[in-house]
């Protein structure tokens, strides 16, 4: 039989137990829920990045124009090729100073994404190309069918090359012609780096000699930005997947 001296001490410990596994249990619960914010804010960012990340080593006036995400103010003219700064200053004079393009545009979801590159291209069209072309430039980029990644798969970027193609023999008098030149050689070129990556070589001759015969109609516009940006998109040494060779 326990004294009341016994008891007493025996129930401080069974109370100071208590209490230290209670501590302990909330210490487990706030290192868990620690560990769980980390982990969600590396998925997260992530995720933007397999969203939003331009896949050039560099931001070239190509990627900011045809890709849909990097804001121009990250073209650096100071640090551009000397013979594309020409090109670069007078892109950046051409845009409005409240232009959306100058600013990052970042995606919460791939939705979100798609909204950011349709909204992207409709604003570079009529940058481009002038405000009389707003309107035929909401309408392209409405309906092409964009992605918010392609993937690494040829798919995505020829299916939209293959749509804007179709614009175009649709509408043979759009006032945004040169435009979708540019945007089709973009895409042939993405397409053909897929295509390698993913060893289809019977399409890799067909999409070499389509990037060509649609990269010189962009070369000879009359529109001098298209023409350079065009120049611009030839120089670079991939356009979406790094070490696939050029068509």
């Amino acid at each position: 039989m326990l004294t009341g001296s016994a008891v007493e001490l025996y129930g401080c410990n069974a109370s100071d137990s208590s209490e230290k596994e209670r501590r302990r249990k909330n210490t487990k619960a706030v290192i868990v829920l620690l560990l769980c914010a980390i982990l969600g804010m590396e998925l997260g960012y992530t995720r933007f990045r397999a969203i939003g990340a331009e896949p050039t080593e560099s931001t070239s006036i190509s990627a900011v124009v045809l890709f849909g995400f990097r804001p121009a103010k990250e073209l650096d003219l100071s640090s551009y090729p000397k013979d594309g700064q020409d090109c670069v200053k007078a892109y950046l004079e051409a845009i409005s100073p409240k232009s959306h393009l100058w600013l990052q545009n970042v995606p919460s979801d791939a939705e979100g994404a798609v909204d950011v590159r349709r909204r992207n291209l409709e604003e570079q069209i009529a940058t481009l190309l002038g405000e009389k072309t707003r309107r035929d430039a909401r309408a392209f980029a409405s309906a092409v069918p964009l992605l918010a990644e392609w993937e690494g798969m040829s798919e995505g970027p020829l299916d939209e090359a293959n749509f804007a193609d179709q614009w175009l023999t649709r509408y043979p008098d759009t006032p945004i012609a040169s435009f979708l030149h540019l945007f089709i050689a973009h895409r042939l070129r993405a397409g053909y780096e897929a295509a390698r990556a993913g060893r289809e070589k019977g399409l890799r001759p067909i999409l070499a000699r389509r990037y060509h015969d649609t990269l010189e109609k962009a070369q000879s516009s009359s529109n001098s930005l298209i023409s350079c940006i065009a120049n611009d998109l030839e120089g670079q040494s991939h356009v979406y997947l790094e070490g696939h060779g050029r068509p």
